[in-house]
């Protein structure tokens, strides 16, 4: 019996040893990262604070500025459906915030809402760019709503997409479907995974769940995903961020002193953040107008860019 039990168990750490083998996930260097994704009119500045942001500006040099934040484990490029259908009317930055995308993680390992918004403000002033509009998916739409509530006097308007901020109703919660490396990040148990074992399916899996429109998911975008995670460091910053999201999750914020016009965007179909959080956020914000898609997920940017973006540029040409 006792023999048996020691081939069943060596047999059963085989498996186990060949599991990692296959799905270990290294770091991929930056300057490898860099070269296949820092196209177009990606820059680099280098902060006061030492971060080294990666950023876009594109767009009408004339007209209004629009700096546009991605969500969780996502990255500038999210945008770029709306730079298309708004550069020609709007001045548009987009930026990777700290551990994701090529700006990758900061020395102080801090990535609470707080610290999100001094990047940010560090950021607009190395920019040299003071009023603005501002706008943010999902951890982006979060940030954008905590930066309008600490500095008021930036921003001249928001634009919230399927945004973070408010806590989800107790109904609607019954509704949420997390991708796997959601629940896994943040964890004691299970970040040593994410930061090692992190295979493309993970990647794939998170996309699914997000999107109504599977059409929109192609295997570069798959690869842009899974491999920008794996820039030095964004692994680790993902498990401490989540680790931090846990602790504050019964925490809302503020919304109600929001005192920019405010456009809601939201797709029905979304199964992260559902779209009972933007009704709420809609009732709680006093100037506020919200727009729901159907058939649209977490990503109505991506999933319906021409039809999003018409509703902001109505929304911002009417301010």
């Amino acid at each position: 019996m006792l023999k048996w039990l020691k081939y069943v168990g060596g047999i059963a750490l085989l498996l186990l040893a060949l599991l990692i083998y296959k799905n270990w996930a290294s770091d991929i260097p930056h300057h490898v990262l860099a070269q296949k994704y820092a196209t177009g009119a990606s820059d680099f500045i280098t902060l006061p604070s030492g971060a080294t942001a990666h950023y876009r500006i594109q767009g009408n040099p004339e007209g209004e500025p629009l700096v546009l934040l991605h969500g969780s484990n996502s990255s500038l490029h999210t945008w770029e459906p709306w730079v298309n259908n708004l550069k020609d009317t709007f001045f548009i930055v987009t930026v990777d915030l700290p551990g994701h995308g090529l700006t990758g993680p900061i020395e102080s390992e801090d990535y609470t809402y707080n610290s999100m918004i001094l990047f940010i403000k560090e950021f607009m002033q190395s920019i040299e760019i003071n009023k603005f509009s501002l706008g943010g998916n999902s951890m982006g739409g979060g940030i954008a709503l905590a930066y309008a509530l600490q500095y008021p006097g930036d921003v001249t308007s928001l634009v919230l997409v399927d945004a973070a901020g408010v806590k989800v109703p107790l109904e609607a919660a019954k509704k949420v479907d997390r991708p796997i490396a959601f629940e896994l990040a943040g964890r004691w148990y299970s970040d040593w995974i994410i930061e090692n074992i992190t295979p493309r399916s993970l990647a794939s899996e998170g996309l699914k769940k997000s999107v109504s429109v599977k059409e929109i998911i192609t295997e570069d975008m798959v690869d842009r995903y899974w491999e920008l995670v794996r820039h030095p460091g964004n692994r680790h910053a993902t498990g401490l961020r989540f680790a931090w999201y846990r602790n504050n999750a019964s925490h809302s914020l503020a919304v109600e002193n929001i005192t920019q016009p405010t456009l809601i965007l939201w797709g029905e179909d979304d199964s992260l953040i559902p779209v009972e959080s933007g009704i709420k956020m809609d009732r709680l914000i006093p100037n506020s107008k919200l727009l729901t898609f159907k058939n649209v997920g977490h990503l109505p940017m991506e999933e319906a860019p021409e039809e999003t973006a018409n509703a902001v540029r109505a929304f911002l040409n009417a301010q």
